[in-house]
């Protein structure tokens, strides 16, 4: 396993339509599950720096619980005028039953 990436969770932890918080480094990951498929973006609203943290996921994207700033949890991208400043997405492996998420590069870079 890459020294950049940590195991944050099994996956059984995190059942579709959930997100949990973790910290690595210093920096609050929230760890979603998108229909069985594991995204992770920082914890943090570009709007106004409030946790994303329970925003409701639906079709790949997550709402931001304060003022429904919608995200997707892919690339990052907001959606509407609240949502100018894309989030910071990270790289996630699933390793056998483990969610692994890497803080050194951007999710884009894999694909």
């Amino acid at each position: 396993m890459d020294k950049a990436f940590h195991r944050v969770m099994s996956t059984e932890e995190l059942a579709p339509g959930q997100s949990k918080a973790v910290q690595l480094e210093g920096v609050s990951v929230l760890v979603c599950n998108v229909k069985g498929e594991f995204l992770a973006v920082e914890n943090r609203c570009t709007h106004q720096a409030s946790e994303l943290e329970g925003g409701r996921i639906r079709n790949g994207m997550i709402s931001c619980p304060l003022h429904g700033v919608m995200f997707d949890l892919r690339t990052g991208c907001g959606r509407g005028p609240l949502g100018k400043v894309p989030l910071r997405t990270f790289v996630v492996q699933v390793v056998g039953d483990e969610v692994h998420v890497g803080l050194n590069e951007p999710a884009e870079a894999d694909s």
